[in-house]
C-alpha cells in the first residue's frame, strides 16, 4: 500500500480527489473476448503493461473467448462498475456485434462507455507460403479461376476478420469457402497447417510466421503503405478499389464513476504517446491512435451503422 501511494503521489495524474479516493489501490482486470494470441491480445498486452507502470497497480489480462466476444461482453455488463474491470475490443466487439446478434442481453451503447481508443490499424491479407501465388494480382486470378475451391480462415462467423474479408471479397469479385475457428490463434494454426489458404487480421498476428517465411503478406487494407511493411502494397495498388481500417478500444460499464473514467482515459493517453509505444505499435503493424472516451463512443455508433448495412447486404447470419 505504501509503495502504491508513493507511485500515485509521484504521478502527474495525482490530484487531491485522487489522493482521497486512492483509485486504483488494487489490481485492474482487463477482459479480452478472444483467446490469447489473437489481434486484440497481441496489441493489448504491451499497452496494459505500460498502464500498470503508470498507475502503480498490476493490470491483469483475462481472455474470455467465445461467440465473437459476446460471452465476455455479457460478463462485462454484469460486473461492478467501479473501474477495476475493463474490456478491450476491436471493431468486431465494438461495432459489428449488434449487426449480427439483434437480441443480445447487452447493448454497447446503453451498457458501456468508452474509456479510450488506443489504436487504428489496417489488416493484412496473408496467404500460406504453399499457395501458388506471389502477388495479390496472382492470388485474385487464382480465386477467379477456382471459385470457392480455396479456404478462408477467420476467428468466427461475424468476427472482425470475417467481415473485413467479406467487404474485400465483394470489392474484388472473388469467392472462397469460409472456415470459422474459435479465435484468431486457432485460425492461424489452420493457415500454417494448410487447412486454409487466406487470413485477414492485423500484422502482429502473423509477424513471427512472416519473418519465418511460412506465410506471404500480399497486401494491406490501409489507404497508404505502413511504415513497418514498406514493401507491402495497399489493396488499391493491386487493382481493387478498397480500403478499411480497424481499431482497438477500451470500454467500461456505463455507471463507472466519471472521475475514475477520466483517470483511466488520461492514463491511456500518456501510455499511447510514449515514443517506445508508438514504435512498438508500428512494429505490430498497427498505429498508436489515442482518442478520448467520448470520441470512442461516437466512433462505435458510426461503426455499428456501417457494419449493419454490410451484414444485411451480404446476408450474413451468425450461428
Amino acid at each position: 500500500m505504501l509503495a502504491t501511494r508513493r507511485a500515485l503521489l509521484l504521478s502527474p495524474l495525482a490530484t487531491p480527489a485522487l489522493a482521497q479516493t486512492a483509485f486504483p489501490d488494487r489490481p485492474i482486470r482487463l477482459v479480452i473476448g478472444y483467446p490469447a494470441g489473437g489481434g486484440v491480445d497481441t496489441v493489448g498486452r504491451p499497452i496494459m503493461q505500460k498502464l500498470a507502470e503508470r498507475l502503480g497497480q498490476p493490470v491483469v489480462v483475462e481472455n474470455r473467448g467465445g461467440a465473437n466476444g459476446n460471452i465476455a461482453m455479457e460478463f462485462m455488463a454484469r460486473v461492478e462498475p467501479d473501474g477495476y474491470t475493463l474490456f478491450m475490443g476491436d471493431a468486431g466487439n465494438l461495432g459489428i456485434t449488434h449487426a449480427l446478434y439483434p437480441n443480445l442481453p447487452f447493448d454497447t451503447q446503453r451498457d458501456f462507455v468508452g474509456v479510450a481508443q488506443l489504436t487504428a490499424g489496417p489488416s493484412v491479407l496473408v496467404i500460406s507460403s504453399t499457395v501458388p501465388a506471389r502477388t495479390m494480382q496472382e492470388f485474385v486470378a487464382l480465386l477467379k479461376a477456382r471459385p470457392d475451391a480455396l479456404h478462408f480462415g477467420s476467428a468466427g462467423i461475424g468476427s472482425g476478420p470475417h467481415l473485413f474479408y467479406e467487404s474485400w471479397r465483394r470489392a474484388a469479385g472473388v469467392s472462397m469457402t469460409h472456415v470459422p475457428y474459435r479465435g484468431t490463434g486457432p485460425a492461424l494454426q489452420g493457415l500454417l497447417a494448410g487447412d486454409v489458404q487466406l487470413m485477414v487480421s492485423n500484422y502482429g498476428v502473423f509477424r513471427g510466421a512472416h519473418e519465418g517465411g511460412r506465410v506471404r503478406v500480399l497486401a494491406i487494407s490501409s489507404p497508404e503503405r505502413h511504415p513497418a511493411l514498406p514493401d507491402v502494397p495497399t489493396v488499391r495498388e493491386t487493382g481493387t478499389d478498397w480500403s478499411l481500417m480497424g481499431f482497438n478500444g477500451v470500454i467500461a460499464p456505463a455507471r463507472i464513476p466519471p472521475a475514475r473514467r477520466q483517470l483511466l482515459e488520461e492514463g491511456f493517453r500518456a501510455v499511447m504517446q510514449q515514443p517506445e509505444m508508438v514504435a512498438q505499435m508500428i512494429s505490430l503493424g498497427s498505429v498508436a491512435a489515442f482518442t478520448p472516451g467520448a470520441a470512442l463512443d461516437q466512433h462505435m455508433r458510426e461503426q455499428r451503422a456501417f457494419w449493419t448495412r454490410l451484414v444485411r447486404e451480404a446476408n450474413i447470419q451468425a450461428e
